[in-house]
């Protein structure tokens, strides 16, 4: 278990749901776990993401573009995919900035 989720638990006081199942929660309640979560590890890249993509499923698409924008600023942290594979923080910030982009100059 990383440090990351185990800090998650402690301050959610339940088992952490990954990312991938995430939007059957209450969207606010996870960004606001999230939040606390980054404050506890100020310098991780993940956190950064995940924190992104909960803005993202709140709706706060510009608060998701903040954190993306931050994760590439903060370490590089190796993250793993809901299929398995392993990805750089820094790579999914920068494709999803970039499709955001993309989506909104059309």
């Amino acid at each position: 278990m990383t440090l990351k989720f185990a800090i998650a638990i402690l301050v959610a006081g339940a088992a952490v749901v990954p990312a991938a199942a995430a939007p059957t929660r209450d969207p606010t309640a996870a960004v606001r776990t999230l939040e606390t979560v980054s404050q506890l590890s100020p310098n991780d890249g993940g956190v950064a993401i995940e924190l992104a993509a909960a803005y993202q499923r709140a709706g706060r698409t510009a608060d998701a573009n903040t954190a993306l924008r931050r994760a590439l600023t903060l370490d590089n942290a190796m993250l793993e995919t809901p299929t398995g594979d392993a990805v750089w923080s820094h790579q999914v910030a920068k494709r999803a900035l970039a499709r955001d982009v993309a989506l909104t100059a059309r």
